[in-house]
């Protein structure tokens, strides 16, 4: 046995724990990627504030105007087929976006030299203000890029692997808006093109690494994963770079460069079609238990992939801008499906348990965004439009108020059924044993259902009964499923042992009171410990723990636990009673003696129902 005390006495603080070489480089890694992909969108940001200036124009890799704005008045009309002479522009002044996409955030009065019908002409151009829906838009954009990157980034630092690397190399390449980093940049033009360079090599990368990620699911051969691994990291480098080339020429070396894009668009939607075969043969050849999450994986990569290849093929000839943002931040939909297969059916082997009291918090604070940005933008759309604004703020305040009582049902509902379906069928099933353990005929039938119906009900790993000795120690002499190195003995002066003793409820294994659980039992896996109470004092803990330290129980299921625990408690009692009741009926009827009967009677409290019961 290890004595509590003693370890709690001898460490002050919880042990430290170390990074291996490993592990220290691979989170530099993923921070350094993760830092420059997010750093290039945060400051896009500032559009919500200060909108760009939209030309209107959109051109191809050689500069020829494909979509043109309606003509204005006091600005030249600039007409499809004009070729932009990007090679008449100063460095300094190719800004980002000048070409493919004509916007500024600084010059709003440009001229444009463009070559229209073998005729060089200046165009005076004047830029409009950015509308609100594409602000919305890029805003919206950048936060589910945020999303994608940290969530790629956290399945690679869990599950290490070449191929969960290739899934976040295929999180960072996803489609963000147009940046302002290289506004910091500008000053000096040599080093302008940096962050474009690296951020289109990864761009260009992102297919080859999800055609890596579908070869992994697919294949079964260690030596066949090899090789699908090498081709896809040459393959991922070699179009990462052409992808960064094709950009710069036109660019920043003002040359044409529209035959290395069509030659990326087209090698990029062949290994698109390529992924959606191999994820389709996975689908076929999975088996039947786990359909369900590759039916959602299939489902996710063809949606993103058919996304990848319109906005490839069809913007900005055939396709508005809002449209093209759209189908842009598809990358996150196999993301999540990713996630979903990871959280719901341990894909990848992570032994990874969301706590359904996260899930649903995050899912009302998302509510509760959603909800308070909608009114915000409505309240300033109808501001600026109206001259009632007080009106409408009163409006928006009622239908608020009216939405958020059914928020906490919703969220439930949504919890339980698409998310966590065990968890409901796991709760009605520990209600279940909360009911029928106060009919429990003796105590093994007691231990049995604490320590066996109980945890197979929540699933965790193992239970136990630490039972108080004469000296107020707390020794486990009950147990089902314990792991021979989690064998705990409580000392009688433990911090942990009196703050039981003290607040007699469960313990919440979190909060202030996670310090003396750490110093009680190092490891960690306990997840859940509630007193047995007799003759007013704790008799006992109940116990439950995982086999991986860290996991957690959601609060609605640690409740009901408590109220197992608590009617554990009142069937020990009764049948502890009952046995004192026969031990009593048998004495009276063995004994002629009418007052010693009398007397036996009374420290049970028997009042006149048990005398005729005992007679």
């Amino acid at each position: 046995m290890v004595n509590a005390h003693s370890i709690s006495a001898g460490a002050a603080k919880p042990p430290s724990v170390s990074l291996t070489r490993d592990q220290l480089i691979r989170m530099i890694l993923v921070g350094i990627f993760a830092a420059f992909s997010l750093a290039r969108v945060v400051p896009d940001a500032i559009r919500a504030v200060y909108p760009l200036g939209l030309f209107g124009y959109a051109t191809d890799g050689d500069g020829i105007v494909l979509s043109a704005p309606a003509p204005r008045k006091g600005s030249d009309a600039i007409e499809i087929s004009d070729r932009v002479r990007i090679d008449r522009i100063p460095p300094f002044d190719r800004k980002p976006g000048l070409v493919p996409a004509g916007f500024t955030y600084d010059n709003y009065d440009r001229r444009l030299p463009i070559e229209r019908q073998g005729q060089l002409r200046v165009l005076h151009l004047v830029a409009q203000p950015e509308p609100v829906a594409n602000r919305v838009t890029a805003l919206v954009r950048i936060l589910i890029y945020i999303a994608s990157v940290l969530l790629g980034a956290l399945l690679f630092l869990i599950k290490p692997s070449l191929f969960t690397g290739a899934f976040f190399v295929y999180a960072l390449g996803g489609e963000y808006p147009t940046t302002y980093s290289d506004l910091f940049l500008t000053p000096f033009p040599p080093w302008r093109e940096l962050p474009a360079l690296i951020g289109n090599t990864l761009r260009g990368a992102a297919t080859p690494a999800c055609l890596l990620f579908a070869l992994y699911l697919l294949l079964e051969s260690r030596l066949q994963r090899r090789i699908a691994a090498i081709a896809c990291i040459a393959l991922a480098l070699a179009l990462g770079a052409i992808h960064a080339y094709s950009n710069w020429l036109l660019t920043y070396a003002a040359a044409p460069g529209q035959r290395w894009d069509a030659f990326y668009a087209d090698t990029t939607a062949t290994l698109t079609i390529l992924t959606l075969v191999v994820f389709t043969l996975r689908y076929v050849r999975v088996a039947e238990a786990l359909r369900t999450p590759a039916a959602v994986m299939l489902a996710a990569f063809v949606v993103a992939g058919i996304a990848r290849i319109l906005t490839a093929q069809l913007f900005p000839g055939h396709m508005s801008a809002w449209v093209n943002a759209v189908l842009q931040t598809a990358p996150i939909i196999p993301i999540l499906a990713v996630w979903f297969a990871v959280v719901r059916h341990s894909f990848f082997n992570v032994d990874f348990v969301v706590s359904r009291g996260v899930v649903f918090a995050a899912l009302t604070a998302a509510m509760l965004g959603f909800i308070a940005a909608g009114e915000e933008l409505a309240t300033y759309l109808f501001y600026n439009n109206a001259d009632l604004a007080y009106v409408v703020f009163s409006a928006i305040g009622l239908g608020f108020g009216a939405v958020l009582g059914r928020v906490k049902e919703f969220c439930n509902r949504v919890v339980d059924r698409f998310i966590f379906r065990d968890r409901l069928s796991q709760r009605i099933a520990l209600e279940l044993i909360s009911g029928y353990i106060l009919d429990a005929e003796s105590a093994e039938d007691v231990y049995r259902a604490l320590l066996e119906d109980a945890p197979h009900a929540l699933k965790l790993s193992f239970g136990g009964i630490l039972t108080r000795r004469e000296n107020g120690d707390f020794e486990l002499t009950q147990s089902h499923g314990w792991p021979e190195a989690l064998d705990v003995r409580l000392d009688a002066n433990d911090d942990l042992t009196r703050e039981i003793n003290r607040s007699r409820g469960a313990m919440a294994f979190s909060g202030k009171q996670s310090g003396m659980i750490r110093r009680a039992f190092p490891t960690g896996q306990l997840t859940f410990a509630a007193p047995i109470f007799a003759d007013r004092k704790v008799g006992a803990i109940v116990v439950y723990g995982h086999n991986v330290s860290g996991l957690d129980l959601d609060p609605e299921e640690r409740e009901i636990l408590v109220r197992v625990v608590e009617h554990a408690s009142i069937a020990l009692r009764e049948i502890e009673l009952a046995h004192y009741r026969a031990a009593v009926t048998k004495l009276v009827k063995t004994t002629p003696d009418p007052v010693f009967a009398q007397i036996s009677r009374q420290p049970f409290g028997l009042g006149p129902a048990e005398e005729t019961e005992l007679r």
